[in-house]
């Protein structure tokens, strides 16, 4: 099986022309296109879709940032309309809206096969939203990208009712400026969302708005991961999350770049040994020593800990060794871009590996199990 590559490749009419011979002959054994960032067009969009009319064993076809228009989306749902092998469609940062999303829409319930779409960066507007949600409901999609597109309040609330008990397991609506009052419709919908997977990065959210987020977080039971990262939640953000964490199904979450500080830590931490999480992501939030104090001080099952470009220092380096000693399940520690020495950095990493090596190779004997969770002289 072969991926052809040819991202960034300036392809010319020549090159698509051999593209089409490459694609249209099953004994190549292709299973992935990439032809993002090549300036396609419209035409070069809906050539590349004519090719792959018969083709049934491309997987993936990535199109993204290629001028595409309304005319290659239209050409993108004749495609799905017919291939029966295609299961994820990138066509991110084009220019796809009005006929294209319709055309798209309405081939979703038509395909069975289609998984993952990536219409992130269309600019698709909240009318462009509500009609996509109308095929959403009725399609197989178990991953949209919806980023960058402006569909505001109106347009998540659409999506995320036309998800409901479809098999849509992530969602993404970062960046789609979600202000205050689309904020309560958004929320409404989401109480009831059947979504196991949410992001909401980059809307600007503040303390009030994650108050209102995490009420209505509380209510969506299919919930297991929250990516809030580059809002502005700051410490009384944090707490409102670190209130609802222990009435949640959440696995994961994602806070970076909140500007929490150590006091949103100590919030969080109170509330760790009392949820499901075990994955967290801290980084770009200002926290010193004092708020890895709190967080080694508590009892919590994480696998993963993510603490990058923040301020701590060695003091906090030395804690955080002992902590992922003591606490076995710890795998997986990001500190890049703090005031550590390279000394710290190595033991956590030396000792980190080695655990995630054990994991990996369950006969080796108890003895050597219990050197790897105690025997770090340094830490």
């Amino acid at each position: 099986m072969a991926e052809l590559n040819l991202r960034g490749a300036e392809l010319d009419a020549a090159m698509l022309e051999t593209m089409k011979d490459a694609l249209q002959e099953p004994s190549h054994k292709i299973i992935a296109v990439d032809v993002s960032d090549n300036a396609l067009g419209d035409e070069g969009g809906v050539k590349i879709c004519h090719y792959l009319m018969d083709n049934q064993l491309v997987r993936r076809l990535a199109m993204n940032d290629n001028d595409l228009g309304d005319e290659a989306g239209s050409a993108c749902a004749e495609l799905l309309a017919v291939n029966k092998s295609i299961e994820q469609l990138d066509l991110e940062g084009n220019y796809i809206f009005n006929e294209g999303v319709k055309s798209l829409s309405d081939v979703l319930p038509k395909n069975s096969t289609l998984q993952h779409l990536n219409l992130g960066a269309n600019q698709l507007g909240i009318g462009g939203a509500e009609v996509l949600a109308m095929g959403l409901s009725r399609s197989s999609l178990t991953s949209l990208n919806l980023s960058d597109n402006r569909i505001c309040g109106r347009g998540a609330e659409q999506v995320l009712l036309a998800s409901k008990g479809t098999g849509l397991v992530f969602l993404d609506l970062a960046r789609n400026e979600i202000g205050p009052q689309g904020l309560e419709l958004m929320c409404g919908a989401l109480e009831s969302c059947t979504v196991s997977s949410l992001s909401l990065a980059g809307n600007r959210f503040g303390a009030d708005d994650a108050a209102k987020i995490c009420a209505s977080c509380i209510n969506c039971e299919a919930l297991e991961v929250l990516l809030l990262q580059q809002n502005d939640l700051g410490p009384e953000g944090a707490k409102h999350v670190a209130d609802m964490l222990p009435k949640t199904r959440l696995t994961a979450l994602d806070l970076t770049g909140n500007s929490i500080g150590d006091t949103g830590t100590a919030f969080l931490a109170s509330s760790l040994e009392h949820s499901s999480l075990i994955a967290l992501a801290l980084g770009h939030n200002s926290i010193t020593d004092e708020g890895v104090h709190h967080l080694t001080s508590c009892s919590h099952t994480l696998q993963s800990l993510e603490l990058k470009a923040n301020a701590i220092s060695d003091m906090g380096g030395d804690a955080l060794k002992a902590m992922a000693v003591k606490h076995t399940k710890l795998v997986a520690m990001d500190l890049l871009y703090n005031n550590l020495s390279t000394a710290v950095l190595h033991d956590l990493e030396a000792l980190l590996t080695e655990r995630v090596a054990l994991s990996a190779n369950p006969s080796k004997d108890h003895q050597n199990s219990e050197e790897v969770t105690a025997s770090p002289a340094s830490v």
